[in-house]
């Protein structure tokens, strides 16, 4: 058995496990608690952010992406789970969103799937059944999975990053 040890961090925004490493591009927004986007509350902020991650992951040619709009659903895993603002291409989590309120500034984080993840090492690390390996890789999609190519990272990150920026000023 292979007994590979992973560093297990707990998210203050709370959700579900996320595996971090190459594959999954974050993106990460702080905007004070009066700015405008952030007066609509929580799922008004949380479709905000979906809605950009939206409209880039279709700019990068994933035209089945769509805003989540069904109701929550926990799971141990955040890409099993389902909320407000994430992006699915046929049902399947493509991009999480996950959010922290406090009194100085309102934090919103995404992370978006490039490269199919090694489910295997999140389960292996939360000593999950194996049968939650099978369950995540119908749960969720990469951009790689949905374009059937390579995706070049950087570029990508730079046409986010760029949205981003023009959105919140």
């Amino acid at each position: 058995m292979d007994e590979t040890v992973l560093p297990v961090l707990r998210r203050a925004s709370g959700g579900g496990a996320v595996l971090a490493g190459p594959w999954l591009l974050r993106a990460t927004v702080s905007l004070p608690p009066q700015h405008l986007l952030t007066r609509g509350g929580i799922v008004a902020a949380a479709r905000w952010f979906g809605d950009v991650h939206l409209h880039w992951l279709r700019a990068q040619g994933i035209d089945g992406a769509q805003l989540y709009e069904g109701p929550t659903t926990d799971h141990w895993a955040c890409f099993a789970g389902r909320g407000p603002g994430e992006i699915v291409v046929d049902g399947r989590k493509i991009a999480g969103i996950a959010q922290r309120w406090g009194a100085a500034r309102v934090t919103l984080s995404a992370g978006t799937l490039i490269t199919p993840p090694p489910w295997p090492l999140l389960v292996r690390a939360l000593r999950r059944a194996g049968e939650d390996v099978a369950e995540l890789d119908d749960s969720a999609i990469s951009a790689q999975q949905c374009l059937r190519q390579p995706v070049r990272a950087a570029a990508w990150a730079a046409a986010l990053r760029e949205l981003l920026l023009a959105d919140v000023a």
